[in-house]
């Protein structure tokens, strides 16, 4: 994807559907806050250990506040969108998923051993996610190494959601 433009801070709303980024902390916080209830503020480049989602959640008071997510950064944007959107998917919250995808990385992308994406999802039992990388162009007829789609994987693992989600959109 040639001159496309990225962005540090993302803000995906509440029901998920819109996502949007932004180069300011305070914009994508007041952003994020304007969604209201659910929505998350996910930080692609966040240090390892260090916080990489907050969620709108209500305060003592009942208004807003942003809640950082016990989701902990990697070594982000070392080895470009494709392998963040893998290693995304393994911390499971489809924000952060969300944002790797609104920021340049594949549906398709592949880990080292031909995994793709899906299969990542897939296997982590992750309806919603896979759901998300489907929306997004995510093959379900795709091999990995070792031949397996991810419909296979995810009835391999017990994941029947997913599997679900996967069978839904013709796979067999």
């Amino acid at each position: 994807m040639a001159d496309v433009k990225t962005y540090r801070y993302y803000v995906r709303s509440t029901d998920g559907r819109a996502i949007f980024g932004l180069d300011k902390l305070e914009a994508a916080s007041a952003a994020a806050l304007e969604y209201g209830f659910g929505a998350c503020l996910v930080d692609t480049l966040a240090q390892a250990y260090f916080p990489m989602v907050q969620e709108v959640r209500r305060n003592a008071s009942g208004g807003k506040e942003l809640v950082f997510v016990p989701l902990g950064g990697w070594d982000t944007g070392r080895f470009g969108p494709d392998r963040d959107l893998i290693e995304g998917i393994k911390k499971g919250h489809p924000a952060i998923v969300h944002a790797y995808l609104a920021k340049g990385a594949s549906a398709n992308a592949r880990d080292e051993k031909g995994g793709t994406a899906l299969h990542w999802a897939a296997g982590r039992g992750d309806a919603a996610i896979v759901a998300l990388l489907i929306a997004h162009g995510g093959d379900v007829t795709a091999r990995d190494s070792v031949g397996q789609t991810p419909l296979d994987v995810a009835r391999k693992m017990g994941r029947a959601e997913a599997a679900a989600v996967i069978e839904s959109k013709g796979a067999t």
